[in-house]
């Protein structure tokens, strides 16, 4: 039961009780060709809080994801919000150490895996003085010593046994890592506030409507899966869960289950395109792609002629502006717009401030470049143990995004560059310090420059520049490579050159504005 909080705020987990009020026979999730309805989301959501508080989850408890995308996972995430326990999906792609930082940081009782990733799983938490219980979803075969089988713990809950609930909507639900200007990841906090009045700011400005249905791909470690989630589950719709992202599955699901929505990054939505599949493809229900900062390009205007040209005469497209800190929907460039300034971030959302800040904390004058900051209900918290970082990044009442901005004669934001020396490749953020360091480990490596260079297919593309030890010789796949078996291969550098010096300040610093503008004209 919720405790008498003396008045009564919605929660992450209230939209499934309110669609199991309304429409419960109403399809909600459908995973590998299994529908389950919103009645059936309840009851499965329920069963799991029972499971769950026999593990001792209770509320502010912590309970760590490493799995693949399933119809569980969604749930998952909503039984654990209901209980007022608090969810860290864990990156699949990342390496034993990285995930051991992430446990270290986020202290989870719990941490559910899959057989897939078990010994990865195992690896992780072996350095750890304080382990989290391993559960083990989906078993197959014998089950390893010290690992609680999933399904035998349902099945053993007492009935009866009582589960945990928020005191109010600013309890938090999630914690979401990422970078920051140390290169270490940090924990961000989101609360039930943060999560529901960000999609009511988001759902008008996108136009989607009741009953709705959302094609979702992307990993569900990441924020752009639950955030475009809750938006179609809020407007009683559905959502089909893909384990991963394949282009012909991608197609014939759109196609089976009617879609009307998804969000793409252009390396996902090029491959559909360029699909043997996609000629004979129906793609007539779809009504809204919308994409995000990290991939401002004009690609998405060809991809519109795509779907238009297989059926989806109303398809529209839509820009977002977010970062996991400040919430995903800051600014919105709406389908109204989106189509005649692709570019564009759009214009904030109702409820959001956002001004641009000089290094004296003021407002840049009209015209002029200046750090996107923001104001907002919709805010993380902070971040996890870390009051000084938190402090940093809200400095003078303010969040600062790190990225600089300008602002056209109608109001209209564009992103000019990044305060943060952050690369956004592909949707996922890469710190280049991290990577850097890493490079700077091979005893052939002297000095490392690594950047973003744009990249129709990632938005960003991972460069490093490095000048090697005299006498010595490498190959750039080599440096692939010894990065690869270190940090997740997504961070690895797709391309690497080799120079006799890098450019640099007096002070000596490396100028990568100069490595940048050498590379892009080259």
């Amino acid at each position: 039961m919720r405790p008498d909080i003396g008045g009564y705020h919605y929660l992450l987990s209230d939209i499934v009780v309110d669609n199991k009020r309304w429409v419960p026979e109403k399809v909600a999730l459908i995973y590998k060709g299994r529908e389950t309805t919103w009645a059936e989301f309840s009851a499965l959501m329920e069963q799991y809080q029972r499971a769950l508080a026999s593990l001792g989850v209770t509320r502010g408890s912590r309970v760590a994801i490493l799995e693949r995308n399933s119809d569980s996972y969604v749930i998952l995430c909503y039984a654990l919000a209901g209980m007022g326990a608090v969810m860290v999906p864990i990156n699949m792609w990342l390496r034993p150490a990285e995930i051991t930082y992430i446990l270290q940081v986020s202290m989870p009782s719990l941490m559910l895996t899959s057989p897939e990733f078990l010994e990865l799983a195992q690896d992780a938490v072996a350095p750890l003085a304080v382990q989290p219980q391993l559960v083990l979803r989906n078993r197959e075969g014998e089950l390893p010593d010290n690992i609680l089988d999933w399904s035998r713990v349902i099945a053993d809950a007492p009935k009866d046994i009582e589960v945990s609930a928020p005191y109010d909507w600013d309890d938090p639900h999630l914690i979401l890592f990422t970078s920051g200007t140390t290169g270490r990841p940090k924990a961000a906090v989101i609360s039930h506030r943060r999560t529901v009045l960000d999609t009511l700011n988001a759902m008008p400005a996108f136009d989607i409507k009741r009953f709705e249905r959302f094609y979702c791909y992307m990993p569900l470690f990441h924020t752009g899966a639950w955030d475009y989630l809750k938006i179609y589950f809020m407007q009683r719709g559905s959502a089909v869960i893909a384990e991963r992202f394949d282009a012909a599955q991608s197609i014939r699901e759109i196609e089976d289950h009617r879609c009307t929505g998804m969000f793409g990054v252009p390396v996902v939505l090029r491959k559909m395109v360029e699909d043997d599949s996609w000629t004979d493809s129906d793609m007539s229900s779809m009504r809204l792609i919308t994409y995000a900062n990290y991939d401002p390009n004009t690609m998405i205007i060809d991809v519109m002629e795509a779907f238009r040209a297989r059926g989806a005469q109303d398809i529209r497209i839509s820009m977002a502006y977010g970062l996991t800190e400040g919430g995903c929907y800051i600014c919105i460039n709406r389908p109204e717009d989106a189509e005649s300034r692709p570019l564009s971030i759009g214009v904030p959302v109702p409820g959001v401030q956002v001004a641009l800040l000089g290094e004296d904390l003021n407002e840049v004058a009209p015209g002029e470049m200046g750090e996107i900051c923001v104001r907002s209900p919709a805010l993380m918290s902070g971040y996890l143990n870390q009051p000084e970082a938190t402090a940093e990044i809200f400095r003078g009442g303010w969040l600062h995004s790190g990225d600089i901005g300008r602002v056209d004669e109608d109001g209209f934001f564009y992103l000019v560059d990044r305060k943060k020396d952050m690369i956004r490749s592909g949707g996922e953020n890469i710190f280049a310090k991290e990577v850097e360091l890493v490079i700077l480990s091979h005893e052939a490596v002297l000095e490392v420059g690594v950047l973003g260079i744009p990249c129709a297919d990632y938005g960003e593309r991972v460069v490093a520049v490095a000048v090697l030890k005299p006498g010595w010789e490498l190959a750039g796949s080599e440096i692939t490579a010894f990065v690869r078996g270190q940090i997740a291969g997504f961070k690895a550098p797709k391309d690497v050159h080799f120079w006799s010096e890098l450019p640099k300040t007096p002070a000596g610093k490396i100028m990568k504005h100069v490595i940048r503008k050498q590379l892009l004209d080259s």
